[in-house]
């Protein structure tokens, strides 16, 4: 369990990376896949601006173990975009490809297939920029700050 909560803890800490701003990549490779579903229904007043209902997909968690087990998570969200740009949150909701409903375990399977070739090109990324570094050389590369336990 040890290993299964280091690589969350490194995929966390990689996504808080990338949430900062410090792998900003949108114009490289191009922005998020975002669906849109149409106009919300105007609110009443003081606020009765048009807006267009999308969704994101805004987190992806792939929780794997050196024993083969594999957990994926997601969390998708609704916002209303307004034609200035600006954007509130509709709804957020969490899901799990553990044990979906039956009509969805085929796509299931297809995106765990997907993941899985994502893993391969992960892992070729890790080679070619250098290998995870042990325990002892992020606490050297930390200087006097003591990690959390």
């Amino acid at each position: 369990m040890r290993m299964a909560r280091t690589s969350f803890l490194a995929l966390g800490a990689v996504a808080m990376w990338a949430w900062t701003g410090h792998a900003a990549f949108a114009g490289e490779i191009g922005s998020p896949v975002i669906l849109r579903l149409g106009d919300v229904l105007p609110t009443p007043a003081p606020s009765p601006t048009m807006e267009e209902r999308v969704r994101i997909i805004e987190s992806l968690t792939m929780l794997n173990t050196p024993e083969g087990e594999s957990t994926v998570t997601f969390r998708a969200a609704d916002y209303g975009e307004t034609e200035t740009g600006t954007h509130r949150t509709i709804a957020i909701e969490q899901y799990s490809l553990v044990e979906p409903k039956p009509e969805a375990k085929q796509l299931r399977d297809e995106i765990v297939r997907k993941l899985r070739d994502l893993e391969r090109d992960l892992l070729k990324f890790v080679e070619i920029t250098g290998p995870p570094r042990a325990p002892e050389a992020i606490q050297d590369s930390l200087g006097s700050q003591q990690p959390y336990r």
